[in-house]
C-alpha cells in the first residue's frame, strides 16, 4: 500500500468549483478525502454521493456528533446507505453515546468506521486547562481513549502528539490525525489555528495510520511535488 493511500485530503473551505478543479488534477491520485461538517450542511448527502461516484474517492464523512445517545444515533441512521468510510463522534459524549453511535452505525452504514474524536487540535494545553480544569494531558488523553475502547468504536482522531500513548496503551484503535503539515510550513509558522502539529515523517512514525491534511494540500502551487514528498 502506498503511503498516499494513507493521507486523508481535506476539502474544508473550498467551493464546490474548487472542489471540482482540484480533484481532476492528472496528478492527484489521492484516493482518500474529508467532507467536514461545513460542507455537509451546505451541500448535504448529494455531495458524498458525487464525489465517491463521479471522482471514485473514498469518503471521510467528519460531522464530529455530539449529542444525548438517542439523537447520534438517529443521525447516523440519517446516513443509511451513504458511501462513506469514516465519521465522527466526539469521546466527550461519553461511553453510553460511543455504543448508541456503533449499535446504529453497524446497521445502517455497516462498511463505516466510527471515530472517535479526542480534543480539538486548536486547543493547546492551556486551552484544556481553562476549560476543563485538566493540568495531567497524558491522563486526560488516557481517559477517553479507555472510553473509545470500552465503547468499542474503531479508532480515534487526535493530534500526532498523541498516537504514541495512543498505540501503547490501545494499540487496535485506528489512529486518524489531523494536525499535519509540510516541514517547511511548520518552520514558516504556516499552520493557521492548529497548534498541536507534526510534519508527514514523523506522524507516521509516531504511529498514525492515516493523516489528515487540508490547505498544505488543496492550497499548494505544486501538488506534484508535495505528492513526491509525501511518497517519499
Amino acid at each position: 500500500m502506498s503511503k498516499l493511500d494513507k493521507i486523508i485530503v481535506a476539502l474544508d473551505q473550498m467551493s464546490l468549483d474548487e472542489i471540482d478543479q482540484f480533484l481532476r488534477q492528472k496528478e492527484n491520485d489521492l484516493p482518500f478525502v474529508k467532507i467536514g461538517l461545513e460542507l455537509f450542511v451546505k451541500y448535504g448527502p448529494d455531495l458524498v454521493h458525487k464525489i465517491s461516484l463521479e471522482y471514485k474517492k473514498k469518503i471521510f464523512l467528519d460531522l464530529k456528533l455530539h449529542d444525548i445517545p438517542v439523537t447520534v444515533a438517529k443521525a447516523i441512521s440519517s446516513l443509511k446507505n451513504l458511501p462513506i468510510d469514516f465519521l465522527t463522534v466526539h469521546l466527550s459524549g461519553g461511553e453510553a453515546m460511543l455504543k448508541a453511535a456503533m449499535a446504529e452505525a453497524r446497521m445502517s452504514i455497516p462498511q463505516c468506521k466510527v471515530l472517535g474524536v479526542s480534543f480539538l487540535t486548536s486547543l493547546e494545553a492551556k486551552d484544556l486547562n481553562d476549560l476543563f480544569g485538566i493540568t495531567n494531558t497524558e491522563e486526560a488523553f488516557l481517559r477517553l481513549f479507555k472510553t473509545a475502547s470500552d465503547s468499542g468504536i474503531d479508532g480515534i482522531v487526535s493530534s500526532p502528539h498523541e498516537v504514541g500513548l495512543l498505540k501503547k496503551h490501545y494499540p487496535h484503535l485506528l489512529s486518524v490525525t489531523p494536525g499535519i503539515r509540510f516541514r517547511d510550513e511548520i518552520e514558516g509558522a504556516q499552520v493557521q489555528d492548529q497548534k498541536r502539529v507534526m510534519d508527514p515523517k514523523e506522524a507516521f512514525n509516531a504511529g498514525s495510520d492515516y493523516l489528515v491534511m487540508g490547505r498544505s494540500l488543496t492550497k499548494t502551487q505544486n501538488l506534484s511535488e508535495r505528492l513526491r514528498l509525501l511518497k517519499e
